[in-house]
């Protein structure tokens, strides 16, 4: 690859990470580019591609981390509505800020790939019952991409 097609390849890796993990400081996005990526980058250039690409830092939950411009207005609502989604062995939960929760089962319902077979909404948190629960990892990470929940390190 020439060194425009790496650093297209590169950029496009820091995307994906700052959309699934929340990274708070740009050696922490050094080693995930190496770990998840096998992609060898220095602070320097990884700076360089954040201020390219527009990324910035917001402050979620009392922490700096890295986040992308420009989200629409229902899809900010959503992702600050989050606190955290889980699963066990039959079914995702999504627990959310109090009066929330009706809102965020409505996004649930208006994905027709999520391979969910219902949820129900209470003040702030949503049952979410999975067509199979064969996949429900699968499922449960098609849920966190699409609402754009970052994982904590180790789900």
């Amino acid at each position: 690859m020439n060194k425009t097609q790496l650093t297209a390849v590169r950029q496009k890796a820091i995307e994906d990470l700052v959309k699934k993990i929340a990274i708070s400081d740009q050696m922490e996005l050094v080693k995930l580019l190496k770990e998840q990526y096998e992609i060898d980058a220095n602070q320097a250039v990884v700076s360089r591609d954040l201020r390219k690409l527009g990324i910035i830092k917001k402050m979620i939950n009392g922490v700096l981390t890295y986040e992308m411009p420009d989200i629409d207005v229902s899809a900010e609502i959503l992702r600050l509505a989050l606190i955290d989604i889980n699963h066990n062995e039959s079914m995702i939960v999504i627990k959310t800020h109090p009066g929330l929760a009706d809102f965020v089962g409505d996004c649930v319902d208006k994905y027709d790939d999520l391979n969910v077979l219902g949820c129900l909404a209470g003040e702030n948190v949503v049952f979410i019952t999975p067509k199979t629960i064969k996949n429900i990892h699968k499922t449960y990470e098609i849920i966190c991409e699409k609402f754009h929940f970052k994982k904590k390190k180790g789900s």
